[in-house]
């Protein structure tokens, strides 16, 4: 990767709103370069352009990190119903005893009880492990220099 490819994520990554001309002026880098790079990151390297919340400010107040295991029959259905819950940020798939790790976000710690109390009767949770999101101390800070 090019040192102006890595100019213009990282500049990205500070401001996706910032127009393609000011990060020019930044980087000394023609606005028609900057337009060429973006259209060929576009889809391929960058997968999603997105806006990041404050949930609190929602009314979502119960955030939590949960690590999930599941017996390998429901695995592929607890994965489909992960993914399409609106209370569920983000699904991975880990490894070391564990299936998933998902982040969850609701309006109250009740709200969440209830999701998980949900998720262990319909797939027979194995094992799981809750990590409650108290404070947010850096968010989306790689840094690509």
């Amino acid at each position: 990767m090019n040192s102006k490819t890595l100019q213009l994520l990282t500049h990205l990554r500070e401001n996706s709103r910032e127009k393609l001309t000011t990060i020019s002026k930044k980087t000394n880098i023609p606005i028609s370069t900057l337009f060429d790079l973006l259209k060929e990151l576009q889809g391929n390297l960058i997968t999603k352009s997105t806006v990041l919340l404050d949930f609190s400010k929602l009314g979502y107040y119960a955030r939590a990190k949960v690590f999930l295991k599941v017996s390998n029959e429901n695995k592929e259905k607890l994965k489909n119903h992960l993914e399409l819950n609106p209370n569920v940020n983000t699904v991975f798939k880990i490894n070391n005893n564990w299936n998933f790790l998902i982040e969850t976000v609701h309006k109250n710690i009740k709200e969440l009880d209830c999701f998980m109390e949900n998720l262990h009767n319909k797939f027979m949770i194995e094992n799981q492990q809750i990590h409650y999101l108290i404070d947010e101390l850096k968010k989306e800070g790689f840094s690509l220099n």
